[in-house]
């Protein structure tokens, strides 16, 4: 029998001390239910912006970086095509007394 007194005690001291506290918070907060609420939400639309807003500027970032390095590598690939033309053509003109003096033999 005192077990069961025990029990019933602490649970009564539970629910009073439940009670208790959600009182005190009610009485200590800030602003109501539905001011936090609206608080939370403009607060979470403002950080989802910054989040789009910091993926739209960190794409276009590397969507620039990949442009130019693509611009980069276009004129690297141009500039050696145009030398091998060069030094092809050089070749030819080097070559073309021969060429045209192997031909008179024949």
């Amino acid at each position: 029998m005192t077990d069961k007194k025990k029990l019933n005690g602490l649970m009564a001291g539970f629910i009073l001390g439940g009670l208790a506290g959600g009182i005190i918070a009610l009485l200590y907060a800030p602003k109501s239910g539905k001011h936090l609420r609206e608080d939370i939400r403009g607060r979470t639309n403002e950080l989802i912006d910054e989040g789009r807003k910091k993926a739209n500027d960190t794409w276009s970032a590397a969507r620039e970086k990949a442009e130019s390095t693509f611009e980069s590598a276009n004129d690297f690939l141009n500039t050696g095509v145009e030398k091998v033309a060069r030094k092809a053509e050089k070749i030819k003109e080097a070559l073309r007394p021969e060429h045209n003096a192997l031909y008179e033999e024949v």
